[in-house]
């Protein structure tokens, strides 16, 4: 018996036989070790070769476009992948275009086509690693599946036949592409092991959308695990179990009743409003970064889509996508939430986030390369409006609201509200959408006032304003439990634009990923916050939760944590023991919606 710890990409609970799989690749497509010496320089090959390297080149795009076909077949077939047609639709655009700049390689450089093909994918790999985005960084794998694809097809290597599994199959692999988890959809596996893959990559999306249970983060896992073995999975607290004793198949066995009992429960909790204990509505809204999680915002009964991040349209092209492009993005999202309300966030660009059209731009104002999120998008202008046309047309018989992030204070948001008016007259359009700001930066809490005299409503984004108040790396964010969004000053900042929102009557929504956790949601509730937008795969466990919950107890534990020093402090005081202590040494009385006494 072994026990491997790693990291959960989908809750749940599988017992099954293992299959290790991998590919035969002679050529692999990898970033180059800092750390080595530089490869030698590629062999050229003679000016006339370059028509026949290109003609080599066109080939694979033509098969690789086949295999896409076949998976979008597959992902029409399976009613819960359905949304991933999206993706291989994205794939096959994509691999045009790396097609053309492989092309563009090998003329210029005088290189072959699996040379060429291997610098242009690390070269882009290496840009979107670079990204301070959780979600946009693990794009780098869907370039890397399309570039394995097409080297595949170059050396004429046939993959791995995914969907030829046994029963009851639990999937072992270094990595699995995108591709490779539509190719599953159909295969009956039961659970998803990987060395590689990360909580907000397609492959993790995927398999929440199938209701998979998936662990990533172990190492050597294709070493640790061979084909045959017994595993249990348990996909919450991210724990393989190999070749386990007969005690702890009973015990699984016991959990996974248990578990798909509490499931049930969920989902019938979840087809109504999310209360609390005495009556208090909370409002979970889903986050939403491809259309493919818009399955589970539909099928957990959840009240609408509170964040819809749309940076992945520019990223992954080099060409600029146009309003009409997104509007049929935009457009199929809102019919399918029909009255519920669908929040696009305007695109998060600049700094080192820049999609490849812009990068390549002779009459990109150099100037705003340093730039952040609204900041950026109103240095470049002509994007901006492009997108804000694509969804004032589409809010004109849907709820779609605009979000615009990294809103420093009234004067750039009031520029923003502008270019929307501006394009809500050359539309023709008889209906203004809502506008709202993200407060993710300590400038914004200081200008709190003038931003909330203009908006129709205001989103906390946990994730960045964590980061920047406490001047933390994005890389240490996912190591240190100092860098929390339970930290008390967090804490304190969310509890300050609360009651400034109150004062304003501007409703507030809490959007991140930790707001999905039970102990920190029960303190944004005590802290006065009545909407939260989460993962969808998390809203069962958190209604669930916030069924037991009482706003008033939640309220005096909000004021307790603001009081300690540290998270640590935090978490103590939220132990069943300490929480019972503490509230009986502060004489708590009952607190009203923003946290004060009555």
């Amino acid at each position: 018996m072994e026990r491997m710890e790693g990291k959960s990409l989908s809750s749940g609970l599988a017992k099954g036989v293992a299959v290790v799989v991998g590919y035969e690749l002679q050529r692999t497509i990898t970033l180059p070790d800092l750390d080595q010496p530089a490869p030698d320089q590629p062999e050229s090959i003679s000016r006339a070769r370059v028509p026949v390297e290109c003609d080599r080149m066109d080939d694979a795009l033509e098969r690789s476009q086949r295999d896409l076909q076949e998976l979008k077949t597959i992902a029409s077939d399976n009613s819960s992948v359905a949304s991933a047609i999206e993706l291989v639709s994205a794939h096959a655009a994509m691999a045009g275009e790396i097609a053309s700049l492989v092309k563009d390689r090998i003329s210029h450089d005088l290189v072959g086509v699996e040379e060429a093909l291997d610098s242009v994918i690390v070269q882009t790999v290496s840009r979107l690693t670079k990204i301070d985005n959780d979600y946009l960084r693990e794009r780098e794998t869907d370039v890397r599946d399309i570039g394995q694809r097409m080297m595949r097809h170059l050396l004429g290597l046939t993959p791995t036949n995914l969907a030829e599994l046994p029963s009851n199959a639990i999937i072992v692999a270094r990595e699995l592409v995108p591709s490779d988890a539509i190719a599953l959809a159909n295969s009956g596996l039961v659970g998803i092991v990987t060395q590689i893959g990360g909580n907000l990559g397609h492959t993790a999306i995927i398999a929440r959308s199938l209701g998979i249970p998936a662990v990533s983060g172990i190492a050597n896992v294709t070493q640790r695990i061979t084909s045959g073995m017994t595993l249990l999975l348990d996909g919450e607290a991210g724990i393989i179990t190999a070749e386990p004793s007969a005690e702890q198949l009973s015990n699984f066995d016991a959990r996974i009743v248990e578990a798909e009992r509490l499931t049930d429960a969920s989902d019938t909790l979840n087809s109504g409003p999310c209360r609390t204990l005495d009556g208090i509505e909370i409002t979970l809204l889903g986050n939403v970064g491809l259309s493919a999680d818009l399955d589970q915002v539909l099928r957990r009964g959840m009240a609408g889509v509170g964040l819809f991040r749309t940076e992945f349209l520019y990223l992954q092209s080099t060409q600029r996508p146009d309003t009409e492009a997104q509007r049929r993005i935009f457009a199929p999202m809102a019919k399918r939430l029909g009255d519920r309300p669908l929040v696009i966030r305007t695109f998060d660009l600049g700094g080192d986030k820049l999609p490849p059209f812009l990068s390549l731009d002779e009459n990109m104002d150099p100037s705003s390369l340093s730039l952040r999120g609204l900041r950026f998008s109103l240095a470049e202008k002509h994007l901006l409006r492009s997108q804000l046309t694509a969804i004032v047309q589409v809010a004109q018989e849907a709820d779609v609201r605009i979000l615009f992030p990294m809103v420093i204070g009234g004067h750039d948001f009031a520029q923003a509200i502008s270019m929307v008016e501006e394009v809500v007259e050359e539309c023709q359009a008889f209906k203004r959408p809502q506008i709202g700001a993200m407060i993710e930066t300590p400038a914004a809490l200081f200008c709190l006032d003038e931003i909330l005299e203009l908006a129709d409503f205001v989103a906390i984004g946990t994730n960045d304003l964590t980061q920047y108040l406490l001047a933390a790396d994005r890389e240490l964010s996912a190591e240190s439990e100092l860098v929390t969004a339970m930290h008390p000053a967090v804490l304190r900042a969310i509890q300050q634009v609360v009651v400034a929102a109150k004062r304003w009557n501007c409703p507030v929504c809490v959007c991140g990923e930790e707001a999905s956790d039970p102990e920190f949601a029960e303190l944004l509730i005590g802290l006065g916050i009545q909407e939260l937008s989460i993962s969808p795969s998390r809203a069962g466990e958190l209604a669930t939760a916030i069924g037991k919950m009482n706003s008033a107890t939640a309220s005096a534990l909000a004021q307790l944590a603001q009081k300690c020093r540290s998270p640590q402090e935090v978490r103590q005081l939220l132990t069943p023991e300490s929480r019972q202590e503490q509230l009986e040494e502060s004489d708590h009385q009952p607190v009203d919606a923003i946290g004060t006494r009555s």
